[in-house]
């Protein structure tokens, strides 16, 4: 792990690179960690090697999931490792981005401790419903008069969610509720308004807004402080209609939406849509209003 100052993966994306286009997303998951991981730039001198004892993990990441396919390789080259690391972020294919970077102390295990590492991360844009995450990672140590370095490539793909799992066809409406939480302030709710959307396009865009979040990893997690502010989606088949579909996204904690589909309990989702803002906002754009009081703000912090 990578212990000191620098930056943690976000929800930006860089420019548009596709990826692999044929296969399961599993499989064009595979294909693009491939890619990517022959796509490292090397730097002068460098040599591939096995794997590097002192680098048995990599600089960051991967994700917390299962649904990721991963790719190492280990490098040795001439020169210090700042000196490196700069060569290489100023090689790197077009369409990658600087998505992070940081440098510290790095420990593969409690018995062993490097003095200092270099970590950055770089990413390209999400391949929308299919892969959701796309980083090459490149951490650089010392290495007597050399520099060691780890690559890793690291791509989350979206699981085909079942027709149960989705947004009923027949949805004509949504209504989008603003649920303040237990510590809102009352004088501002007016001004966030319950806002009902009957257009056919905006309201099948906003289906395929939910249909395309991915599943919320599974496991122990340490989330933030939440207040209860959530988003409320209910989808009818029309102004009268019966509920098809209820989706409710918290703005604290850890970002969990949680669906219901003709009033069956679905898995729970992540907030954070392909372009990497959250589903709310996303919601709101595509609806054309704006909530003025920001929900998710910590109390007392104004509009």
């Amino acid at each position: 792990m990578l212990a000191g100052c620098g930056t943690q993966h976000t929800g930006a994306v860089g420019p548009r690179n596709v990826g692999p286009t044929a296969g399961s997303p599993r499989q064009r998951a595979e294909a693009d960690a491939a890619r990517i991981i022959a796509s490292f730039p090397r730097p002068p001198g460098a040599v591939r090697t096995g794997l590097i004892a002192s680098l048995t993990v990599p600089g960051e990441g991967p994700a917390a999931t299962p649904d990721i396919v991963t790719a190492t390789q280990w490098w040795r080259a001439p020169g210090r490792p700042q000196a490196v690391l700069a060569w290489v972020r100023a090689h790197v294919p077009a369409g990658f981005t600087l998505g992070g970077y940081g440098s510290g102390s790095y420990d593969p295990s409690p018995s062993v401790a490097l003095p200092e590492s270099w970590t950055d991360e770089f990413q390209l844009a999400t391949v929308p419903e299919v892969l959701t995450e796309r980083w090459l990672v490149v951490l650089v140590v010392p290495d007597g008069d050399q520099t060691a370095i780890r690559v890793d490539a690291q791509v989350v793909w979206l699981p085909a969610r079942p027709a149960a799992e989705r947004i009923p066809a027949d949805a004509r409406v949504v209504t989008i509720t603003p649920l303040f939480g237990y510590q809102a302030d009352k004088k501002l709710e007016r001004l966030d308004p319950v806002v009902t959307v009957t257009n056919p396009a905006r309201v099948a865009r906003i289906a395929r807004v939910i249909d395309g979040l991915a599943l919320f990893p599974a496991g122990e997690f340490s989330c933030p402080a939440d207040f209860g502010a959530e988003m409320m989606l209910t989808f009818t088949t029309g102004p009268a209609g019966p509920v098809v579909a209820r989706a409710t996204a918290e703005y604290g904690g850890c970002g969990v939406v949680s669906l219901s589909i003709g009033g069956r309990s679905m898995p729970a989702l992540s907030d954070y849509t392909d372009s990497g803002q959250q589903v709310q906002q996303e919601v709101l754009t595509i609806a054309g209003v704006r909530w003025p009081y920001p929900l998710g703000s910590p109390p007392g912090s104004g509009r």
